[in-house]
């Protein structure tokens, strides 16, 4: 994590002087990781390259360049999918890994001041704790890019640090070319949210080597698993002897993993480094020392942690986050004020001053105690922190923050409010010699999102933070914190929006969370799952005992059984929660849940209120309407205590007792994890209550005898959560969660069988119909003229309309309305998850050729055709759909030629959207389409429909029987 916690607010543009880098132009590099690759004292510990097929992997199509060097082994592409298939084509052999030697653990000491050990051994009231500080970066994949351009011997790479230090030199020697060969350029992808002090050079070496092999520009974007340091973190231990409220002595140990000085190209191609002591001496700069008034002090770092020289990034941002979290701890063992504590042990009046001004700001009172405030179950605290550092360009710089947080006491929600910043330097570089108060405003708001961002795991609901160049985006119940600017010398619009600005970021809002909760996190980031986690430790009665799996185990049996049982005992009614019960983080993520699980979609009838339900659902069964999902205590769920709502949504079983039919897809809502039903509860209980009675859903016998679903649950459903795939991608697993689980994809595209169950395996997602629209097959075996890719998913996905394949309608249309409002990675992830169970995408290019052939197809069969059908084309549809007829009337003319309907084996989709027509999609230039079904009778329609299928699909045999398809489908209710 180190720097990539707050990252700096670096444009995502070269800076001044030096052009941004021809990303359209570049290649993708591909390198290989040697199997169990570890860092040992700053060097790596890595299996040998035993060999590869260089020129299999170099036949490939788009492969440009492939280098085998020692253990090095890359490869350059036209596209992404080109230097996988590439890499794959390597073959690669290894030795086993190498064992790391037990070697004497190494310290090294980084400041001493007085005989820290003895007054520490002689203390009355000796304080000791551990914090941990992540090396690389808060979030999952977290990536960081460089580009690299060798031309006309010279080496431009361009890569996101304001320090390079010995890159330039060590980039020369792996090329064998003089240093002065080598331009660096500071430039950030706006896609990067990793460390990139830590991960930058990696990069650039790794896209260095493969554009001098190459000749053209390449880019390299890696993680911290890519370099062997996914679990990279620090580890700090600290001691204090407090004499009263006087901290009379302070000893921090570094240990853990040490940022590599060296990037792994240089070791992996036995490229020795042209620097000594392989430090980047610009990193070196920023003291340890505490900027308190501390008469014995001791910093080592030990072990792996040995390879610091001083205190580079990760190295001050571990020791900050460390001493002002356990000085917080002081404070409150002591009954002390921690700014008080603060102020009387700063001998510093440049720095006294601004924390006194930061406090000041933020209407912090010292005099009175500060009890954290609740409203319903949000609890509210403050935490203040500070930082003094010396850096050889910037000279001293101090910061304060007072971190202010809203935590939801069920869910651990978090949300960081507002923040007060303060920050103050005698110097700035000439680089940042004009910053704004709105770049820090940006640092700062991007350092509480990083703070809040656990590494995802599968139910992670990620927050889009802003770059420098974006304004700070105004999402309701977003975590962006309101941010409020006080300073000491330096005036509001010239504050430094330096990486020290937020060096007090992760211990200010630590403290505000143990304020507000009495939990104590001393690891960053701080998710919801922790903090929900430690709040139900900390809660009386929540012991364990030995014989607790006893329990567990009868629990989990009892539960089965009680599944499995007929008739089930109704839940009591409750009270709806208050107004202001659920913190603005919680609403906030139950709103993306809903979204995602498109409750709304079949919980709101036509015209009628959100949520309020009644929408006929066909099935093979009979007509189920849905339910009033609002927070209305006689019609809706006003009165359900979240057990209640959480058996309806894992186990199918309503408040009262009653089963629920399948139509409600409770098969796959039980796969959502606790923390995502809590939300959703917490959203739809503070939703507006609508009173709004339902249809009964009335099935024939035997479907209408609801006990007999215990049966069925028993054959179909496994209520059961979603479990990650750890051979799979962070990607993939958010995306099968979102697909499989709250999406219930399945539950349309899936096929049933004769009692109403899911079809899996092999059958999984190979399509299934829905309200009498089909839903495709999601698979190979899919019926698109052109094969779905990845990218053409996410198009369609993201704005309901992909021009290889068509738009969205029918139940679809509302499905992508929903997933408009989640986040764009989310979506995403999706599009990857369902791009992995259909066929290997060709390229771009062949895919338009083939797009071009399917055209010219559909040109020469319309050369045959006439008579009815020919004349309804040209009426109803010719001018908005054929290129050679007038302009666009809405920006595109979409294709029907590619159109993935007309190829199917069924006409009924093609049947529905000209009987109901189709709205515009969310997010593209094209247009609504009108509904023809007061306009057509039924022989027109079928005329119509078999005209579009003979004219754009030509290869495909006609439908039969249209006009008896037309006629069933106009009977049925139209949603």
């Amino acid at each position: 994590m180190n720097e990539g916690l707050v990252p700096q607010a670096t444009p995502a543009t070269a800076v001044a002087g030096s052009m941004p880098p021809p990303a359209a132009d570049c290649l993708v590099a591909r390198v290989l990781t040697p199997p169990g690759l570890r860092w040992i004292d700053g060097k790596p510990l890595a299996a040998r390259l035993l060999g590869a097929q260089h020129e299999a992997a170099l036949a490939l199509p788009g492969v440009r360049a492939v280098v085998i060097r020692n253990n090095f082994a890359g490869v350059a592409a036209a596209s992404g999918a080109q230097a996988a298939n590439a890499i794959q084509a390597l073959q690669a052999r290894w030795s086993a890994p190498p064992r790391a030697d037990d070697a004497p653990v190494t310290r090294h000491a980084l400041a001493r001041r007085g005989n820290a050990d003895a007054v520490l051994a002689g203390a009355d009231a000796r304080h000791t704790q551990h914090y941990q500080w992540p090396l690389a970066g808060t979030r999952g994949e977290a990536y960081c890019t460089a580009v690299a351009d060798w031309r006309d011997g010279k080496l431009t790479v361009w890569l996101p640090s304001t320090r390079p230090g010995a890159l330039r030199a060590e980039l020369a020697a792996l090329l064998g070319i003089a240093p002065q060969q080598v331009v660096l350029a500071c430039w950030q992808s706006p896609d990067d949210r990793a460390d990139p002090a830590l991960l930058a050079p990696h990069a650039a070496a790794d896209a260095a080597l493969l554009a001098h092999a190459a000749g053209l520009p390449v880019m390299r974007r890696l993680c911290a698993a890519d370099v062997g340091l996914a679990d990279a973190a620090l580890d700090v231990r600290v001691d204090t002897a407090l004499a009263g409220t006087a901290i009379e002595a302070y000893a921090a140990t570094l240990a853990g993993t040490a940022a590599p000085a060296v990037p792994l190209a240089l070791w992996l191609t036995h490229t020795a480094s042209p620097v000594a002591d392989g430090i980047d001496a610009d990193h070196a700069g920023a003291t340890t020392m505490p900027p308190y008034r501390i008469p014995h002090v001791d910093l080592v770092a030990t072990g792996n942690a040995a390879a610091f020289d001083a205190a580079p990034p990760a190295a001050a941002r571990a020791q900050v986050f460390a001493r002002e979290s356990h000085l917080d701890e002081l404070a409150a063992a002591s009954g002390t004020d921690p700014v008080a504590l603060r102020l009387a042990h700063l001998d510093d009046a440049r720095g006294t001053a601004l924390v006194r001004q930061v406090a000041e700001r933020a209407a912090w009172t010292p005099a009175a105690p500060r009890a954290n405030t609740a409203a319903g179950n949000v609890q509210r605290g403050r935490g203040f922190a500070y930082a003094h550092t010396i850096d050889h360009e910037a000279g001293q710089t101090w910061s304060a923050w007072v971190a202010e947080v809203e935590v939801d006491g069920t869910t651990g929600e978090l949300a960081v409010t507002r923040v007060t910043v303060g920050h103050d330097s005698e110097s700035l570089p000439r680089a940042q010699a004009a910053p704004s108060a709105r770049s820090l405003e940006l640092a700062v708001a991007d350092a509480a999102l990083q703070l809040t961002s656990a590494t995802p795991a599968f139910d992670t609901w990620p927050a889009e933070a802003p770059s420098a160049s974006q304004a700070l985006p105004a999402v309701p119940g977003s975590a962006l914190p309101e941010v409020r600017l006080a300073g000491t010398l330096a005036p509001h619009d010239a504050l430094a929006a330096s990486p020290t600005g937020t060096m007090p970021a992760a211990a200010a809002v630590a403290n505000a969370i143990y304020d507000a909760t009495g939990v104590r996190l001393r690891a960053p980031p701080f998710s919801a799952d922790r903090i929900r986690l430690a709040l139900a430790e900390a809660r009386p009665g929540n012991q364990r005992s030995k014989r607790g799996w006893i329990a567990a185990a009868a629990a989990a049996a009892a539960g089965v059984c009680a599944t499995l049982m007929p008739w089930r005992a109704p839940i009591a009614p409750v009270a709806p929660p208050e107004a202001g019960f659920y913190s603005a983080a919680t609403l906030e993520r139950g709103r993306l849940v809903a979204a995602a699980g498109d409750c709304a979609v079949c919980h709101t009838a036509p015209g009628g209120a959100k949520n309020a339900g009644g929408l006929p659902l066909e099935t093979p069964f009979g007509t189920v309407y849905s339910t009033n999902i609002t927070p209305d205590v006689q019609t809706g769920i006003g009165n359900w205590s979240f057990a209640a709502f959480e058996r309806a949504m894992r186990e199918g079983i309503h408040r009262d007792g009653r089963r629920l039919y399948p139509a409600f897809p409770y098969t796959a809502f039980a796969k959502i994890s606790d923390g995502d039903m809590q939300a959703l509860y917490g959203y739809l209980m503070s939703a507006e209550p609508v009173k709004a009675e339902v249809p009964q859903t009335q099935l024939s016998f035997p479907f209408n005898l609801r006990p007999l679903l215990a049966g069925w649950n028993l054959l179909f459903h496994r209520n059961e959560r979603f479990t990650p795939d750890p051979s799979r991608s962070a990607q993939w697993n958010r995306g099968a969660y979102l697909a499989e689980g709250l999406g219930h994809c399945s539950a349309c595209h899936s096929p049933r069988n004769a009692l109403g169950g899911e079809k899996g395996g092999r059958q999984y997602l190979t399509g299934g119909s829905a309200e009498g629209w089909e839903a495709p097959p999601l698979t190979a075996l899919s019926q698109a003229p052109l094969p779905w890719t990845e990218a053409a998913l996410f198009t369609y996905l993201r704005g309901g309309y992909a021009p290889h394949h068509g738009a969205a309608a029918g139940p679809m249309a509302p499905v992508v309305e929903e997933l408009a409002q989640l986040p764009e990675s989310d979506v995403r992830a999706i599009a990857h998850y369902v791009a992995s169970f259909g066929t290997p995408a060709p390229s771009p290019a062949v895919l338009a050729a083939q797009a071009a052939q399917l055209e010219q197809r559909s040109a020469q069969a319309a050369r045959t055709l006439g008579g009815p059908g020919e004349r309804l084309y040209q009426s109803a549809c010719a001018v908005c759909h054929q290129s050679d007829q007038g302009i666009a009337q809405f920006g595109v003319k979409p294709s029907l030629a590619l159109n993935t309907n007309l190829h199917s084996k069924l006409p009924d989709n093609v049947i529905q959207v000209l009987l109901q027509g189709m709205p515009a999609p969310p997010n593209s230039e094209l247009g609504a389409m009108p509904a023809y079904a007061d306009t057509l009778d039924d022989q027109q329609i079928a005329q119509l429909t078999q005209y579009l299928r003979a004219r754009f699909a030509p290869d495909k045999p006609a439908w039969q029987d249209l006009e008896n398809t037309v006629a069933r489908l106009r009977a049925m209710p139209a949603h």
